[in-house]
């Protein structure tokens, strides 16, 4: 799955209301140069970790077939 976002004229992002229930409401957001992760404050990173190698698995199948999903 994938989400579109976008900011407002303030640079606020909104969430939509399904990663909001999904994630809560404290989130924690980690960028480096090209990519960021977000994830609830109270998650234990182990967890983070296992999530994106999952993410990474999807990505990685996405460029060797050269597709996309399209955004919800």
């Amino acid at each position: 799955m994938e989400y579109e976002l976008k900011t407002g004229p303030q640079g606020h992002i909104y969430l939509p209301k399904k990663i909001r229930q999904t994630f809560g409401e404290k989130l924690k957001f980690v960028p480096n140069a090209h990519a960021g992760v977000i994830y609830p404050e109270n998650m234990d990173l182990e967890s983070v970790i296992r999530s994106l190698h999952v993410i990474i698995s999807d990505l990685k199948l996405r460029v060797e077939k050269g597709t996309e999903v399209s955004a919800t």
